[in-house]
């Protein structure tokens, strides 16, 4: 396993050899397709930890990063060393373990580092009724930056969310060609607010006005981007249901880093096991039902949750049934993967689920619903269930937990699978994509 034998270092060697022959081979690869494309990108957080960003620049498309916050860059490495770790707010660490990849270069991206501290830190004072200031939202100072500059000597605009549009029309004006990837199902607003109605009380409800202004804009942007990026066929047709045109979209899977395919799985009889934040949208309250029928009937399984939750959530009888772990350590979700027996992830709305992956890597056969992209094939490496039938989704379980020939025949499958979907088959993908733009800057 993972922390045993003396064969370990060897592991770790070879793993970290391997990602340097990955990194150069993906370099010249990427390198010799010549682009005349250059990408100004907006993304807040460390999302994928990175890769849009990585990816543009190994394929020398990257004009300039702009976001929030990087953990090992500028002013933030010598606020780790001014501020200890030890009275750091638990925000302001995860704001401060955003690290750049070495890809990119410094000087290819722009931050608003203090903004996004002292709006951190704000916030979390005024939530405790503190109220001192009114916080700066940092990604408003992140666009007035972008608009700022120009957009440098960039020809191109990638964004990832909707809020961006004043930046989109900027861009139109001068000429930029846009590409926007569509991070969650457009239509996620409603299935929600459905379900919060449904299950009163456990989750703060939005406003129907709100969220038909979230759907509006996306619409907006649709119609600007010359290209529109959608990471699951459920995204894409939900793009297209809701105005937005086909011609323009193209279907671009996420993928994972190739030693998710090293390590041994060890699974455990019975041990079912879900990854994710606990909510009504990850439809735990399914899950916790079909436990609570397999409990019933005798069968002999062990439900898991691992991922943050809210305390006073669980407390409630539509969620009794699995055991929650709480959120752990990067690597003890590694274990829970390997120590598992299948995978189960029956939400209501996800535009890609990299947890599906995870699992089909360390050979998991997965439940999960039609509303969670394409990669998991129902039959072949897990069950498609549809969403919202604790029923079914009970009957998927104690099939896989029952029958051990199915299991170990999906498990085969599943690792074949994960092979289909990785960072460098990712990345190709998306610039082959991108690429596909530039004729129209002729």
């Amino acid at each position: 396993m993972l922390n045993s034998s003396p064969g370990r270092k060897l592991l770790l060697i070879l793993l970290t050899y391997g990602k340097v022959l990955r990194i150069f081979y993906m370099t010249k690869l990427l390198q010799t397709r010549k682009s005349s494309l250059r990408f100004v990108v907006i993304q807040m957080g460390a999302r994928m930890h990175y890769a849009v960003p990585a990816l543009l620049e190994r394929a020398g498309m990257l004009e300039q990063l702009y976001t929030d916050i990087c953990g090992n860059l500028g002013s933030t490495i010598a606020l780790q060393y001014l501020w200890p770790e030890s009275i750091r707010p638990k925000a302001v660490k995860r704001l401060l373990g955003r690290k750049l990849p070495p890809e990119v270069p410094h000087s290819s991206v722009t931050t608003c580092a203090g903004t996004a501290i002292l709006n951190t830190v704000l916030k979390r004072f005024n939530s405790t009724g503190k109220t001192i200031l009114k916080p700066v939202e940092t990604e408003d100072k992140v666009r007035q930056q972008v608009l700022k500059d120009q957009f440098l000597n960039a020809n191109a605009l990638y964004t990832l969310i909707n809020s961006d549009i004043a930046v989109v029309r900027k861009a139109k004006e001068c000429g930029l060609l846009v590409v926007h990837e569509q991070i969650l199902n457009p239509n996620v607003g409603h299935i929600i607010r459905e379900e919060r109605s449904e299950y009163p009380g456990i989750e703060k409800q939005d406003s129907l006005e709100l969220i038909e202004e979230g759907i509006q804009r996306d619409r907006q942007q649709w119609a600007m981007s010359d290209l529109i990026l959608a990471p699951s066929s459920f995204v894409s047709k939900e793009i297209v249901k809701m105005g937005g045109s086909p011609e323009r979209i193209a279907l671009v899977p996420y993928g994972i880093d190739e030693e998710w395919l090293v390590y041994q799985p060890n699974p455990q009889r019975g041990r079912v096991l879900f990854v994710g934040t606990v909510g009504l949208r990850k439809g735990n309250h399914y899950l916790a039902e079909a436990t609570r029928i397999l409990q019933k009937r005798g069968v002999q399984c062990q439900v898991r949750v691992v991922g943050p939750y809210d305390p006073e959530a669980i407390k409630k009888p539509e969620f009794q049934g699995p055991i929650y772990v709480g959120q752990v350590p990067r690597t003890e979700v590694m274990k829970e993967f390997l120590s598992a027996d299948i995978f189960v992830l029956p939400t209501l709305s996800d535009s890609f689920a990299l947890v599906h992956l995870e699992a089909l890597a360390c050979g998991l056969p997965v439940i999960t619903t039609p509303n969670c992209g394409s990669v998991v094939r129902d039959g072949m490496e897990g069950f498609i269930v549809p969403i919202r039938d604790a029923q079914t989704l009970a009957d998927r379980m104690e099939q896989l937990l029952i029958d051990t020939h199915m299991r170990e025949k999906m498990s085969q499958k599943a690792r074949e699978r994960a092979r289909e979907f990785t960072w460098k088959k990712y990345g190709e993908r998306l610039i082959n994509a991108l690429k596909n733009l530039e004729n129209k800057l002729n």
